[in-house]
């Protein structure tokens, strides 16, 4: 019995550890600077105006310079028509183009108010994001 014993332990395999499952490869990493955190800034640029040919409507026109450091979006141009006081008489809202301006980018808005004769001047408001 003693013999069978050992022929029996010397025929079996042995068993050995499993191989350790493979480390994972390391993820591939790149840096990029960061842009710089901030608002959209608008500056209106120069305004032009002229009558209709029917001579009931003004049409002011005019640019947006994004001068902050962030791309714009959801822009809204207000022009008012002012009288010699400084009160509104008319009021108009309009979106530039394009509505995503760059930093230091420019868009363009022309909008027709009532031509009321005592408009003397136009001030013109932008907001964004």
């Amino acid at each position: 019995m003693l013999v069978a014993l050992l022929a029996t332990a010397t025929g079996c395999p042995k068993k050995s550890k499993p191989a350790p499952a493979p480390e994972p490869a390391a993820p591939n990493i790149a840096e990029s600077p960061l842009p710089p955190s901030g608002t959209p800034q608008f500056e209106i640029g120069n305004i032009d105006w002229k009558r209709s040919d029917d001579d009931r409507e003004l049409f002011v026109e005019g640019t947006v310079k994004n001068t902050g450091t962030r791309p714009s979006r959801d822009i809204k141009v207000w022009v008012d028509g002012l009288d010699a006081s400084g009160v509104r008489l008319a009021r108009s809202e309009v979106l530039p183009t394009p509505q995503e301006i760059p930093p230091g980018g420019v868009g363009k808005f022309i909008v027709r108010i009532p031509n009321d004769p005592a408009i003397r001047t136009f001030h013109v408001e932008a907001i964004g994001r």
